[in-house]
C-alpha cells in the first residue's frame, strides 16, 4: 500500500495550494516518441514567442512567495517550473529529450506554467508526504548521487516518511537521484501542483492532460485524485 499524504500544517500555510495527482501503473516509458518531442519542440518554441515576465507573472510570483515563506530565496532557488520557463523563453532554446514520461512532465510545466513532477513508486515505496523538514532527513541530488545533503530544518521536502530519503528539496526545486524516472520505471505517482487563485481547477486541468498523455503514449493505466485541505490524504495498491 502506497499513502500520499500532505501536512496539515501546509495547507494552514498556503490555503489555496492543491495537489493534483496522477498514478501510472503498467507503465511502457521505454523508446523514443518522435511526436512527443514535437510537441515538446512546439511548447518550447511557443515559450520562446510568447515569453512572460516571471518577476510579475502571478503564477509565478505566488509559488516566489510560498519560497519565502519557509525561508528559502528563489532567485537562487527557482521552482523548477520558473526555472524551465526562463531557459525555453530564449531565442533558440531546447531540450533533450530524456524519455516519454519526462517529456511530458516539461510539456506540461512549460503549456501550464506549474510544477509537474513525478517519482518511481517501486523505488520509493512506503508514505510519501510533502512537509517541513526537520533536517535529519538525506537528499541526493538528481545526477550526483554521491553528494549527500541534509534539507534545512522548516524547509519543505517530499519524502519518504519510513526511510528519510528526500524525493524533492524547497517543494519543487530539485528532484532526487533515486526516485528518478528511467525508462525501466514502471509505475509512477506524479504532482501537478495548483498555487494562488483558480488553483485547483488549474491543477486538475493540468493533472487531467497528463493523464490522457500517459494513457496515451505509455500504454499506462491511470487514475487521478487532488489534494485538498478536505482530502489530504490518498491511499492506493502498488
Amino acid at each position: 500500500m502506497i499513502e500520499i499524504r500532505i501536512h496539515p500544517k501546509i495547507f494552514e500555510n498556503h490555503p489555496t495550494f492543491r495537489r493534483g495527482i496522477v498514478i501510472a501503473g503498467n507503465l511502457d516509458n521505454q523508446g523514443h516518441s518522435p511526436e512527443l518531442e514535437d510537441r515538446l519542440n512546439r511548447a518550447i518554441g511557443l515559450a520562446a514567442e510568447k515569453p512572460i515576465d516571471l518577476k510579475t507573472d502571478p503564477l509565478a510570483t505566488a509559488w516566489n512567495e510560498a519560497h519565502r515563506q519557509f525561508g528559502s530565496n528563489p532567485n537562487k532557488f527557482p521552482p523548477a517550473h520558473c526555472a524551465l520557463l526562463k531557459r525555453v523563453q530564449k531565442p533558440g532554446a531546447r531540450m533533450p529529450f530524456i524519455n516519454k514520461v519526462v517529456a511530458i512532465m516539461n510539456i506540461n510545466s512549460i503549456e501550464a506554467r506549474t510544477p509537474v513532477g513525478g517519482d518511481d513508486v517501486i523505488r520509493a515505496g512506503g508514505h510519501l508526504e510533502l512537509r517541513y523538514a526537520d533536517g535529519s532527513e538525506t537528499f541526493a541530488p538528481l545526477g550526483n548521487p554521491e553528494s549527500i545533503e541534509h534539507p534545512a530544518p522548516g524547509e519543505v521536502i517530499y519524502v519518504v516518511s519510513e526511510s528519510k530519503e528526500v524525493m524533492c528539496r524547497r517543494w519543487n526545486w530539485r528532484n532526487g537521484h533515486p526516485t528518478r524516472i528511467t525508462e525501466a520505471t514502471r509505475i509512477i505517482v506524479m504532482n501537478i501542483d495548483g498555487l494562488g487563485e483558480n488553483s485547483e481547477t488549474r491543477a486538475v486541468a493540468t493533472r487531467d492532460r497528463v493523464a490522457r498523455t500517459i494513457e496515451n503514449y505509455c500504454r499506462a493505466e491511470v487514475s487521478t485524485t487532488v489534494l485538498t485541505p478536505e482530502q489530504p490524504v490518498y491511499a492506493f495498491e502498488a
